[in-house]
């Protein structure tokens, strides 16, 4: 091959290097992180709201564990088909409907007037939350070249975690008000704990709008195959990070070609017979080399780290402030130390309740303490968030989210094992900071798995961590006040043993390394 034909080759991770990092980056990055909100908002969200709907929807206790769960039974239940259809289809052509369709499915089940409906719709609403929830670590990741990857999922993920700072801001808005009002067709009172679900699906809905202005991810497009495609979309982002439409475009009469992670996708025409079969079968064909064996360690390893860290900081999460409100009532009670578990094996004897005066009345606000621990916890999550950007870069993401997981895991059980009520709950919110980790996992995810499996991988691995918060929710709940110390104690000794099961996980250097070598090979 002569000299000029080479010039006219370009790598992907090189074009998307000469696209610079700009404006459009920026977009991009801001863009996931409200995806990302979007999907707490409308998964965990419903905790604040509970208390309050206990009486609206005559909700038993166990009633309330469902709705809890119900939205990540949803996403878990999709997520393997999301993921087919995003690495199939596109990113791009799976999350702008889902995100739409979202918060029509949020404004019906506001109106909901019994359980058995708002958990329906809440679970209906998990499947198209989940088209994204996964889907925008490939998308985000696929706009960057390695240089930058990283960084740009960890900055989507600190504009999750910032504008989380807002969550309990945003539920003290709408759900202590005074005002309702009936609405005659469906029979219901609309309340302020309505509209607060409506607010928390607006992220959703413009974050679906804006994708009318997004392009396709140019490793996608030419993974499946329109390199031509690719590089319009490349000199896009070219021109919006140079800031001026008359600079000569380096993409112009080149040929695109892929890295080692990006296969071109061959036409194999349309396959006849059953539609539902062929579907079936593109998926298993599409799952199954993740459990072959040059992939089966990092899916597993991945997924269980994943199932452990989402095991306390969302199904543990959704008991936290049952525990914290415990607690508080305890020291405004005595002050006399006690251990966590005893503080609520006290309050299930009837001895820390002052009176039962108020069984008649339902509960139609939170109170303000609620707000402000939480609000705590978002702080120091999002601080922690910034040292983990800053120090990721100087150690490297495993050592990282070994740290993380050590050190939360290592929080619970001191949490958990002394008698300083108010101690334990600090040391309790370092504890559910875990979530920090799944970031952090994510980021490698999108490293160490090619562009055709990525989606793939990411789906898979967040499903069987979704599994996770669906039990350690319901397993918590059920043994909170019976065997409260295996509850509590036996989550934070698995984050310290998944903590050292990530360094496990090859390394992303390797990965790049063999493009590196396959494409100096290439005559």
């Amino acid at each position: 091959m002569s000299k000029d034909e080479k010039e006219k080759l370009l790598v992907i991770d090189e074009a998307l290097e000469k696209t610079g990092f700009g404006k459009f980056n920026i977009c991009i990055i801001i863009f996931s992180g409200l995806v990302l909100k979007n999907v707490v908002l409308e998964s965990v969200g419903v905790s604040f709201a509970l208390p309050v709907l206990e009486c609206d929807l005559n909700l038993s206790h166990q009633e309330q564990g469902v709705l809890g769960a119900v939205s990540f039974a949803g996403v878990i239940a999709s997520s393997h088909f999301w993921g087919f259809l995003a690495d199939t289809t596109g990113r791009k052509r799976i999350m702008q409907p889902a995100l739409l369709l979202g918060y029509i499915v949020t404004i019906c089940s506001s109106l909901s007037p019994n359980f058995i409906s708002f958990a329906i719709l809440r679970f209906i609403g998990g499947i198209l939350l989940s088209a994204g929830s996964a889907t925008i670590f490939a998308y985000l990741g696929e706009f960057h070249c390695q240089k930058y990857r990283n960084r740009a999922i960890l900055c989507g993920a600190l504009i999750s975690a910032t504008a989380a700072i807002f969550f309990p801001i945003i539920a003290w808005i709408f759900i202590n008000q005074e005002w309702e009002f009936y609405v005659p067709f469906i029979n219901i009172t609309f309340k302020p704990w309505r509209s607060y679900f409506l607010a928390c699906g607006v992220p959703g809905f413009l974050c679906g709008l804006a994708m009318f202005f997004l392009p396709e991810s140019p490793k996608y497009l030419l993974s499946a195959g329109h390199p031509d495609e690719a590089i319009k979309v490349l000199e896009r982002m070219y021109r919006i990070n140079t800031k001026n439409k008359e600079i000569v475009c380096p993409f112009e009469d080149i040929t695109l070609l892929p890295d080692a992670d990006t296969p071109i996708a061959k036409d194999k025409g349309t396959e006849k017979g059953n539609i539902l079969v062929s579907i079936m079968k593109s998926m298993w064909k599409q799952t199954a080399p993740l459990f072959m064996s040059e992939h089966i360690r990092k899916t597993l390893l991945s997924s269980l780290i994943l199932y452990i860290i989402f095991f306390s900081a969302h199904g543990v999460y959704m008991w936290f402030p049952y525990i914290l409100n415990l607690t508080m009532q305890y020291t405004e009670k005595t002050s006399e130390p006690e251990l966590l578990c005893n503080i609520i094996k006290i309050a299930k004897s009837g001895n820390l309740t002052v009176a039962n005066d108020n069984d008649d009345s339902c509960v139609t606000h939170l109170e303000l303490s609620t707000y402000k621990h939480t609000l705590f916890l978002e702080f120091i999550y999002v601080s922690l968030l910034l040292l983990v950007m800053y120090a990721i870069s100087k150690f490297g993401r495993k050592p990282i989210l070994f740290t993380i997981l050590f050190v939360c895991g290592a929080c619970g059980v001191v949490a958990f094992s002394i008698k300083m009520p108010l101690l334990a709950i600090y040391l309790f919110v370092v504890n559910l900071c875990c979530g920090l980790g799944t970031t952090v996992v994510n980021a490698i995810v999108v490293e160490i798995f090619p562009t055709n499996l990525r989606a793939m991988a990411v789906c898979i691995s967040l499903m069987i961590g979704r599994i996770g918060s669906v039990t350690g929710s319901n397993i918590l709940g059920a043994l909170i006040e019976t065997h409260c110390e295996f509850a509590l104690f036996s989550p934070s000794v698995a984050l310290i043993i998944a903590g050292f099961l990530g360094l496990f996980l090859p390394k992303a250097s390797n990965v790049s390394q063999k493009a590196n070598e396959d494409m100096e090979n290439t005559p």
